[in-house]
């Protein structure tokens, strides 16, 4: 299983975090890019909580298990 995990700065000075479960891991840096400044400039959170600003952080996470019995 793999995830994004997506940290925005807002403004007011908060913080808003997104997870993003089995993303296409073939889809370019430019088009993800791309898909992160529209979050921004759309606001996809809640306004009251403060807009979006910027974002602080993405990390893609992979998780692998193997069954053992």
């Amino acid at each position: 299983m793999q995830h994004y995990s997506m940290v925005f700065n807002t403004t007011l000075g908060k913080r808003r975090s997104l997870r993003i479960i089995n993303p296409n891991p073939d889809l370019p840096v430019n088009d993800i890019s791309a898909a992160v400044d529209k979050m921004i400039a759309n606001d996809i959170f809640n306004p009251a909580s403060g807009g979006l600003e910027s974002l602080s952080k993405m990390e893609l996470t992979t998780i692998q298990t193997t069954a053992v019995l």
